[in-house]
């Protein structure tokens, strides 16, 4: 091979390697390359809204704790007052029950619903208290002991929303009965108790 051919040889490499050289080239050029765009929403947050309700006796009252009572309206311990107020985030409906009574049928019980307690208290006074409806009024076996089918916290079940109260006034007696001898022995309701329940909207 004389010097001609071997240079000629020479370059015809040296153009294959350039264009195989040139050719990976485009090659990554052509796979790494991209157009983008993007869009984002920042800020996402979710929070539970709250129910809570709470009333004035601070946990400590009795609306009427009272032993051998005579039968009759205007016999019954003095009337008492407590305040519900509602502080959740959420419109409620609140709801008003009572737990397990004995003897029931022969205590009649006036709930009131108002306002205006001038000092709601553990005591349960009812000073400044102003009556707008009535919320039950009949024997303690007829008040409800569910939520389901408990007495409106407000008339006509209207909602709760944060900071309203209603002040409620609990006015008891024993029944009369003109029974002969039906009475001979002490009976009484046992001990109760009286639930506001809130359930929001």
């Amino acid at each position: 091979m004389n010097n001609s051919e071997n240079q000629g040889r020479k370059r015809r490499i040296f153009i294959t390697v350039a264009v195989l050289a040139l050719m990976a080239g485009v090659a990554v050029f052509t796979t790494s390359a991209a157009f983008t765009a993007t869009t984002s929403n920042p800020g996402n947050q979710i929070e539970a809204g709250t129910v809570a309700i709470g009333d004035s006796d601070a946990g400590t009252g009795q609306l009427y704790n009272a032993l051998n009572q005579k039968p009759g309206s205007g016999n019954g311990p003095t009337a008492a007052c407590i305040r519900v107020t509602y502080s959740g985030s959420l419109a409620s409906a609140v709801k008003l029950y009572r737990s397990a009574v004995a003897n029931g049928a022969n205590f009649r019980l006036l709930v009131e619903r108002g306002s205006g307690i001038i000092t709601p208290a553990a005591n349960m006074n009812c000073g400044g208290f102003t009556a707008s409806s009535t919320a039950f009024d009949n024997t303690l076996d007829q008040f409800p002991t569910t939520y389901a089918a408990g007495i409106d916290g407000k008339a006509a079940g209207a909602a709760w929303s944060s900071g309203q109260s209603v002040d409620y006034r609990f006015t008891i007696y024993t029944v009369d009965d003109a029974t002969p001898n039906a009475h001979t022995s002490a009976f009484d309701s046992g001990t109760h108790s009286y639930t506001w329940e809130a359930q929001n909207n």
